[in-house]
């Protein structure tokens, strides 16, 4: 038999744990919100770091989007569109838009593959090259940054940040699974 002190114990952890979910979320919210705003963020860096008044004027005519399409090709190259769709996550429709405007800003050339007439494939010029690297110059300052933080935390604690985001990728908002699990 549960005596009175075992329920209030139980409905305390229970009342607590309702009370550490809110304020999770609320950080997760948070969080999102704040980091939604680091392509204003990411845009300002390399106009800022810019030592060109060409590639100046195409960062700021070109999109985030953009920049990680061409970083991809940077990175791949000869490079597909379905792979740059595939290793930046963004829509193939959005990709085939984004290359139009790269090769019409001199960025990125297009090569039609020998034996195949529908495909092509995506090289960087010297110009998209300079932009590439300044890209990548901030991505390497980001991932530092990153890296740096992360220190601050023990083993427990970075295998269970592990666990969390698994976890939460797999996380679905239908009802029928969210009841599941």
């Amino acid at each position: 038999m549960t005596n009175f002190s075992d329920n209030n114990k139980y409905s305390n952890n229970n009342e607590n744990k309702e009370v550490l979910i809110k304020e999770v979320t609320r950080q997760f919210s948070s969080t999102v919100a704040r980091h939604a705003s680091e392509e204003d963020d990411e845009k300002k860096w390399l106009l800022e770091h810019c030592n060109s008044p060409v590639k100046l004027e195409i960062l700021q005519e070109i999109s985030v989007i953009g920049l990680h399409v061409l970083d991809a090709i940077g990175r791949f190259e000869p490079v597909n569109s379905i792979t740059i769709s595939k290793e930046t996550a963004i829509p193939k429709g959005t990709v085939s838009k984004t290359i139009k405007k790269l090769i019409s800003k001199k960025l990125i050339v297009k090569k039609p593959l020998p034996n195949n007439k529908k495909e092509s494939i995506f090289h960087i010029t010297p110009l998209g090259k300079e932009l590439f690297e300044l890209h990548d110059a901030l991505h390497k300052q980001m991932d530092s940054a990153i890296n740096n933080f992360l220190k601050k935390y023990d083993d427990d604690e970075l295998q269970f940040l592990i666990r969390f985001l698994r976890d939460f990728q797999e996380l679905t908002w239908s009802s029928e699974e969210s009841e599941k699990k």
